[in-house]
């Protein structure tokens, strides 16, 4: 489990979050949701350490942010950290090289699922294609969560829907997945726990199954009462 408690992030006078609590567990996928600005990537930033946060508390499997624990997790950001002149091929043998928790069998076994070409160079790939290798490089490291950083931006329609059946099958297993996204009609039905984000800090912490069945309501419907008040 993450456990993300009361955590506050300041840049320079601006405060970014404000207190930002909210825990994710092995097995489901949280979705972090608000508008460009509100603190998403931040959050995400915060628990791997790539940022400091001024005040508040980040577990990792009840333990504090320490070496062991980046073990536990992967980080896939919104742009892929490769060099351009890379070939697919090269990129997953660096990541071989530099990663002991890399897990090549998985890494051939995305190649197929995405329909890529492992001899191609990255800088050859349309945009949809390189967010499928970004996909790739984070999903094929045995980790126990993998957090990622707005998969479906900026890409087709088509990349959208190969990119979201990866979450209902057995590559991403019975890992734990936080996702900051607005694109929220390709994942909907995927999600188990949704926290919206406005102003750095959470307005609402919901189960998307019990509100669809005890409320009668989607994720979007219950955006559109909060973010419309």
């Amino acid at each position: 489990m993450i456990e993300v408690k009361e955590i506050t992030k300041n840049f320079g006078r601006k405060k970014i979050l404000k207190g930002v609590s909210f825990t994710a567990k092995k097995g489901e996928i949280t979705c972090l949701i608000g508008i460009n600005g509100v603190g998403k990537t931040t959050i995400l930033n915060a628990i791997m350490a790539l940022t400091p946060i001024n005040k508040g508390e980040i577990l990792i499997n009840g333990e504090t942010i320490n070496k062991k624990t980046f073990e536990n997790v992967t980080f896939i950001p919104d742009v892929i950290t490769m060099l351009p002149h890379m070939k697919i091929s090269e990129a997953m043998d660096f990541m071989n090289d530099f990663y002991t928790c890399w897990n090549q069998e998985r890494a051939m076994e995305l190649l197929g699922f995405f329909r890529l070409n492992e001899t191609d160079r990255i800088s050859s790939l349309s945009k949809g294609n390189t967010a499928k290798v970004n996909l790739l490089l984070g999903l094929a490291m045995d980790v126990d969560f993998v957090l990622m950083d707005e998969p479906f931006s900026g890409i087709d329609m088509f990349s959208r829907e190969e990119i979201a059946k990866v979450f209902t099958s057995h590559l991403i297993e019975n890992r734990g997945v936080i996702i900051t996204t607005h694109e929220i009609g390709d994942i909907e039905h995927l999600i188990d726990n949704v926290v919206l984000l406005d102003e750095g800090i959470v307005i609402k912490e919901f189960n998307a199954e019990e509100a669809r069945e005890n409320e009668g309501k989607s994720v979007v419907d219950i955006m559109r009462e909060v973010y419309q008040r």
